[in-house]
């Protein structure tokens, strides 16, 4: 559904879209008068990012219009799509020449993430669950559906639609899994988190408390070296991994990537969630630094 300003779901109320605007457009004069009279605007399409989002957080803290609706000027152009596929073609179009951040980011499949994973660590997590024998993780190839669950193989089939991944040993203590999730923007790493949750319910995200890292405590040089070539591989400036370490044999396995994710994660206090915020909006400012031009529009 098309705003004055921004443009919202079709399911979106009348009321509700006509005060996102009214809110907006409050907002960008004082982000104006905040830059001295200019209005710095990031362009995220096609989805409107939500006040949950990461990348809104950044915005905020930099004080930049943040809108899906494509502008003449804007200094900075994301493709933004909450999906598992897609294509940044009619962005790229509209701004011909232009540095479009994820532009190459179109396919987070798990079974494309896999695949990539082996390229760059030179290892993956896919198995065969007819030839397999032991535990596997079955679930779906969409992301974000957290529909996970532990299967005993060899199975007779595989099911359309699913993949099949060797299980991750992650466990802490008794009762709970650690899970990182791991910022990578234009390839470095500037911070990581650390999410726990219960055994029971690992595959969800029902989160109990998390923490605020120092990637370098937690993963090796080569390690991070790596987490940055697989963004890079899957054609991400601006993501978050999902990532857990096997205990068995130390290793790590990337086992989603997020392009419009959400954070800081649940779980972290106010202090780190603020710290976070600062770290990220950081390491954001410096990628479009490196990347920034002046958008030219493809006019008609």
């Amino acid at each position: 559904m098309k705003g004055f300003r921004n443009h919202y779901r079709r399911s979106m109320p009348l009321t509700e879209k006509l005060a996102k605007d009214v809110r907006s457009l409050a907002g960008d004069m004082w982000r104006w008068l905040r830059h001295g009279g200019t209005l710095p605007v990031i362009v995220a399409w096609p989805d409107y990012p939500s006040k949950k989002t990461t990348l809104s957080k950044i915005a905020a803290a930099l004080g930049m219009r943040l809108t899906n609706k494509p502008v003449s000027r804007p200094s900075i152009i994301l493709y933004f799509e909450d999906s598992t596929t897609g294509s940044a073609d009619p962005l790229l179009a509209r701004y011909p020449g232009n540095t479009i951040l994820n532009a190459a980011c179109t396919d987070i499949s798990k079974e494309h993430t896999d695949e990539v994973h082996g390229d760059v660590f030179g290892y993956g997590l896919t198995i065969d669950p007819t030839t397999f024998t032991g535990k596997a993780v079955q679930k779906s190839s969409t992301n974000a559906l957290h529909d996970g669950k532990i299967i005993d193989c060899p199975i007779a089939r595989i099911e359309p639609g699913q993949v099949y991944q060797r299980v991750i040993d992650n466990q802490s203590g008794d009762h709970h899994v650690v899970d990182y999730r791991v910022p990578v923007i234009g390839g470095a790493v500037p911070l990581a988190y650390a999410k726990y949750k219960r055994l029971e319910v690992r595959f969800t995200n029902q989160v109990e408390r998390s923490e605020l890292l120092i990637p370098s405590a937690h993963f090796s040089p080569e390690e991070l070296h790596q987490l940055g070539a697989f963004a890079r591989a899957m054609g991400a400036d601006f993501c978050e991994l999902d990532v857990l370490r096997h205990t068995v044999d130390g290793r790590i396995y990337v086992v989603d990537l997020n392009k419009t994710p959400y954070g800081p994660p649940a779980g972290l206090s106010a202090t780190q969630h603020w710290q976070a915020v600062q770290q990220l909006t950081v390491a954001f400012s410096q990628l479009a630094a490196a990347t920034r031009k002046p958008a030219k529009p493809n006019q008609p």
